[in-house]
Order: C-alpha cells, then sequence, then structure tokens
C-alpha cells in the first residue's frame, strides 16, 4: 500500500465519496501472473473494491498475448469497465510518472475518457487469453483440469465443454434429440464459464448468432453419459487443425488490435 501527499486539506475532503482513497493519494500493488499492477480503491456501499486502470493492464499484462489473438476472441467476454474520476485520474498519472518512470506511456489520464475495471475481471481475463492462446497454438496436451475443450464420443461427434467446479458441463442444444429428457439436469453458465463455451463455437466454426445470448443451458458430462450405452467411448479432444486459423494473427501481420478491444465501455 502508497500514499500519494496532498496538498490540499484534509480536512475539506468529501469522506463519503466513493474515491475517497484516491482523492487521499491511496494505491496498491497486486500480483498478476507474476507481475504486480498498480491498483486504486473504490468505495461501493461500504465496501472497498479494488480496480486496474485498462491502460496499465494492456501495457503491463495483456500484451503478452493480445497481439495474436484476433479481436473477434473479445465477443467472447464482457468485461464492464468505468470511467475514472479526476482524482482518479491525477492518481494514475503520479503513478505513471513517479513510480513507473512513464512506463504506462506519455498520454495523459483523463476523467471520462480512460477506463478501469475490477480487480477480479483482469485476473480472469489474462487467464482466458493465456488459454486461448496456448489452445490456438495446438501444442498443449489436453487434461483433466482444462478450462475448455471439446469431448469426442465414439470418434463421430465432437461436443464442446466448459469446467465448472471441477465439473465438465456441455451445452443442452447439442443433444436436441434428447432435450426434454435432459432439460431438469440443466443449469445456465454466464460470464467467464460462458466466455470459454463461446471460444469453443468460434473454433468450432459456429456463427455468432447462435450463441449471441449471456447464457447458456448445460449439462454436466456425468448427466450426459447416463443417457448412452454403456459402451460408449468418452474422450478429451482438441483438432489438431483449426477450422478458423485467423483466430491467431501471425507474428508478421501489420494488424493490431485496438486498445480496449475486451471492454464493454460504460454508457
Amino acid at each position: 500500500m502508497s500514499s500519494i501527499s496532498l496538498k490540499n486539506n484534509k480536512d475539506k475532503l468529501p469522506k463519503d465519496s466513493e474515491d475517497i482513497e484516491s482523492i487521499n493519494g491511496i494505491f496498491s500493488w497486486k500480483a498478476i501472473a507474476g507481475q504486480y499492477v498498480p491498483c486504486i480503491t473504490r468505495v461501493i456501499n461500504g465496501e472497498k473494491l479494488m480496480f486496474v486502470s485498462v491502460r496499465m493492464a494492456e501495457t503491463q499484462l495483456l500484451n503478452k498475448y493480445m497481439p495474436y489473438l484476433h479481436a473477434d476472441i473479445y465477443t467472447c467476454t464482457s468485461v464492464r469497465s468505468h470511467f475514472i474520476t479526476d482524482s482518479e485520474a491525477n492518481l494514475l498519472n503520479e503513478i505513471n510518472i513517479k513510480h513507473y518512470n512513464g512506463f504506462y506511456g506519455k498520454d495523459t489520464f483523463y476523467a471520462g475518457k480512460d477506463y478501469i475495471v475490477r480487480l477480479e475481471d483482469v485476473h480472469e481475463l489474462y487467464t482466458f487469453i493465456e488459454v486461448c492462446f496456448k489452445k490456438l497454438q495446438c501444442n498443449s496436451t489436453p487434461s483433466l483440469s482444462e478450462k475448455c475443450g471439446f469431448i469426442c464420443i465414439n470418434s463421430e461427434s465432437v461436443v464442446p465443454y466448459c469446467l465448472k467446479d471441477g465439473h465438465k458441463y456441455v451445452p443442452l442444444f447439442y443433444f436436441e434429440g434428447e432435450t426434454e429428457n435432459l432439460r431438469y439436469h440443466a443449469l445456465k453458465v454466464e460470464n467467464w464459464n460462458l466466455a470459454y463455451l463461446k471460444f469453443c463455437y468460434k473454433v468450432q466454426g459456429i456463427r455468432n448468432e447462435l450463441y449471441s445470448s449471456d447464457s447458456c443451458s448445460v449439462i454436466s458430462l456425468d448427466d450426459i453419459k447416463n443417457y448412452f450405452p454403456p459402451d460408449t467411448h468418452f474422450e478429451e479432444y482438441w483438432p489438431a487443425k483449426l477450422i478458423d486459423t485467423q483466430l491467431l494473427i501471425n507474428q508478421k501481420s501489420t494488424h493490431v488490435n485496438p486498445p480496449c478491444a475486451w471492454i464493454r465501455a460504460p454508457p
């Protein structure tokens, strides 16, 4: 935790402001993937919540993978962002200049222009794009703890799955013939679990309009197995050659993803 000295009289500060800690010049560093990233705090409904600058997250963390992933990958996610306040802009500028010697760029942070997102969303996004990058490289051996992947049934049907609470879940709409019976065992996935499923849909070449919803009905792979004969073979699978190779950008390409492609801009 660090504090930047204030020039103003603290007695005049609005103590109920959500950015009161930024007004007081307080910030901290949090470790993400071995990197210590500056975090600021907002007090919302009495709870202190940690936020990270979108520009700082991209510069220090996400650019390890973002230049190599097509922007279409980020349509799988929906990370809510917030505009920074004047006090937060002042604090971020001081962090960049005094603590990082301009590492985050020469551009000034501005209120109403620059964004912040929740710390946990940066954690989740980094993991997501790392998984996407490694899987698109097709050089990782499938394991039982994969965030997502495919199950090949009897070497014929290929069904995507996501991992939730240690269990594999597959989309209900892949089993249309048995939908009524399976519906009683179904649950809905959303947010990051859904992002991994949507990534698999893209790998499989399914049209975007078929999975544009913010949630998806799924059923556990264990329940699905009960509807197949006992000798049915279920095997972990990942395509050796991808249908949509455009999801990976060639390192020699001149294509550059625009900043903030992964966030949902505030209204």
